[in-house]
């Protein structure tokens, strides 16, 4: 097949939506297909594929490779990009990342339109059981997937760090109830080590909260990570933190977590506990008492059961990148089919 991916993001920009777009552009070329993205994020820092990529196309660009494809693939509906397929008659499947208002609740009227333009026009996926709700109608949940070359078990790394954040730093990603929990068990007189990874707007504000709730010494700030200084970061911790403020629509850290061999706590609202699965513990949005249980609760030692081993390793398996590719193929292919 030649495919054309639609993404207005995609690496070097950093996140879970970018990661996502490249593991299926990646997957689809090794499995033999004609694989085109078009996006808007410029190579800076320089970086190539296996796959063909152009940055900010030309209208004419964009319409020379929509008019050669087999099929349209758009990540989150793009109304700018619709007609494209639509002018050629084209195939589409649009895979939805996420809410098109503020959050999982905001059906503005552009979202609306948006949602209302996927049912009409397109073959639908969701990357979880509450996006597809939120959509509506006929759609393929098909969860994203996690590097799992990059994130694994590591023996030789020692895992010596207690918890670890990792995530931009803005005020929706909820590192600052992560340390307000702490803060918590810092007056209980516990006192494990945290790890703030991450860069953002609030980064000083986070420091300054550390400190004030006497937490600086045990905190370390490490800025961005990626690639294999962030797998060798995770594989050091035993609890992954994911205490995200809105509803997050799926949440790959947490996959990388698992993987990295990391207990995870997340936030339960949206598709967070989808990517959780038995591997961690949720919680409500915005609690810091009940964060702070959870964070007490998985420091004490404990020893993993066979059977929590094999529901961890039978949850990774359906996210791993050739599994995800595989599902991603069979809605391309019914979609050309029944074109």
């Amino acid at each position: 097949m030649k495919i054309v991916i639609h993404s207005p993001a995609f690496p070097p920009q950093i996140g879970g939506y970018e990661e996502i777009v490249r593991i299926c552009a990646a997957g689809l070329t090794t499995l033999g297909h004609e694989v085109t993205v078009l996006c808007e994020t410029p190579n800076d820092p320089p970086m190539s594929f296996p796959f063909r990529v152009f940055r900010k196309p030309s209208l004419a660009e964009a319409a020379k490779l929509t008019r050669s494809c087999d099929a349209f693939l758009m990540f989150n509906m793009s109304l700018k990009a619709l007609f494209l397929p639509l002018l050629f008659r084209k195939p589409l499947v649009i895979c939805h990342q996420g809410w098109y208002g503020e959050d999982i609740g905001d059906l503005s009227f552009r979202a609306r339109i948006k949602v209302w333009l996927s049912r009409l026009f397109a073959s639908n996926i969701a990357c979880s059981a509450a996006v597809a709700e939120y959509i509506g109608g006929s759609v393929e949940v098909i969860p994203n997937a996690y590097n799992d070359t990059l994130f694994r078990l590591r023996p030789e790394v020692l895992r010596d760090r207690d918890v670890l954040f990792v995530g931009r730093l803005v005020s929706d990603k909820g590192a600052n109830l992560l340390l307000e929990a702490m803060g918590k068990l810092g007056n209980k007189g516990i006192r494990p080590t945290i790890t703030i990874t991450g860069s953002g707007p609030e980064e000083e504000p986070l420091r300054q909260q550390a400190a004030a709730l006497g937490l600086g010494a045990q905190t370390l700030f490490t800025g961005a990570l990626r690639g294999e200084d962030l797998a060798r970061t995770m594989n050091a911790h035993r609890i992954l933190v994911v205490p995200s403020i809105w509803a997050e629509p799926f949440g790959i850290v947490a996959l990388e977590g698992i993987a990295s061999g990391c207990v995870v706590i997340g936030s339960e609202q949206g598709g967070l506990k989808d990517a959780i699965g038995p591997c961690g513990i949720v919680f409500p949005n915005g609690d810091v008492e009940t964060l702070a249980k959870a964070i007490e609760s998985t420091l004490l030692p404990k020893q993993w059961t066979s059977f929590e081993e094999f529901a961890v390793e039978q949850h990774l398996a359906k996210h791993q990148a050739n599994f995800i590719v595989a599902n991603y193929v069979t809605v391309l292919r019914s979609s050309i089919r029944n074109y």
